[in-house]
């Protein structure tokens, strides 16, 4: 493909990490390529971590470079690229491996839009799972509390007594809800938590349980995280704030 035959979407993002002259060039030549480059190495890691930069695939300088392609590289919360140590440039092998890698991307970007839009908007319901009928009461009175005081219609909410059944039948791609709040005690609590997480990666979530899962909770990029003990209408109020206000996840998968 010709470079000004692809608008800036279409571009194969590319981040080179040292001087290797020999290589950009012999990228630049496939004219679907973008360098990235920064002069401060440690900025553009940053910036790739919190999704500020986009990377298809990433080349480090490495004089004795062995072309490690099974390394990745994290690029936002939850997409990784291929990361090669090479030296410049690398050697045949290499570059076709490197190649096949960028070959396939445009592919794969396909297949993320066309399961986004068969996803859908996100459904206007709230989820709540929770092991217990107290629970479920308590939930649902303290949501209707809340969003009085907002001053706010409350959103349909969906409250499945069985709990397990539920996300047996819960498996991608599927619209997602507002935003999903666990209140369950022991490990199936995180069980719930993570299935979730993987049907619904970006879902707003709100979670409690009487086991202390807060370094859980952080890794699966938990909105609210506070023991049952701790629960009510305050904490509840606060997590779900923090989804509406702060995160705006609750619009996305």
């Amino acid at each position: 493909m010709k470079s000004q035959d692809l608008n800036q979407e279409q571009k194969l993002q590319v981040i080179l990490c040292g001087p290797l002259p020999k290589t950009e060039r012999t990228l630049l030549r496939r004219g679907d390529v973008e360098i990235i480059r920064d002069d401060d190495n440690f900025n553009l890691l940053m910036g790739m971590f919190n999704g500020k930069t986009g990377c298809d695939l990433m080349i480090v300088e490495a004089p004795y470079g062995h072309g490690l392609h099974s390394m990745t590289c994290q690029v936002g919360e939850h997409k990784t690229c291929p990361l090669w140590l090479v030296n410049d440039p690398p050697d045949e092998a290499i570059w076709y491996k490197i190649n096949l890698q960028l070959d396939e991307v445009p592919a794969k970007r396909k297949a993320a839009l066309e399961q986004a839009i068969a996803v859908g908007p996100p459904r206007h319901e709230i989820l709540i799972l929770t092991d217990t009928p107290e629970r479920r009461g308590e939930l649902t009175g303290w949501m209707k509390k809340i969003y009085s005081v907002w001053n706010v219609a409350l959103p349909p909410l969906n409250v499945p007594e069985d709990v397990k059944g539920y996300l047996r039948e819960l498996r991608g791609p599927c619209a997602p809800p507002e935003a999903v709040v666990i209140a369950m005690a022991g490990v199936d609590s995180l069980k719930a938590a993570e299935h979730i997480r993987r049907v619904w990666p970006k879902v707003g979530m709100v979670w409690s349980c009487n086991l202390d899962f807060s370094l859980q909770a952080y890794h699966l990029n938990v909105d609210c995280f506070f023991l049952l003990g701790e629960a009510n209408t305050g904490t509840l109020g606060i997590g779900l704030n923090r989804i509406y206000q702060y995160n705006k996840r609750g619009s996305e998968q």
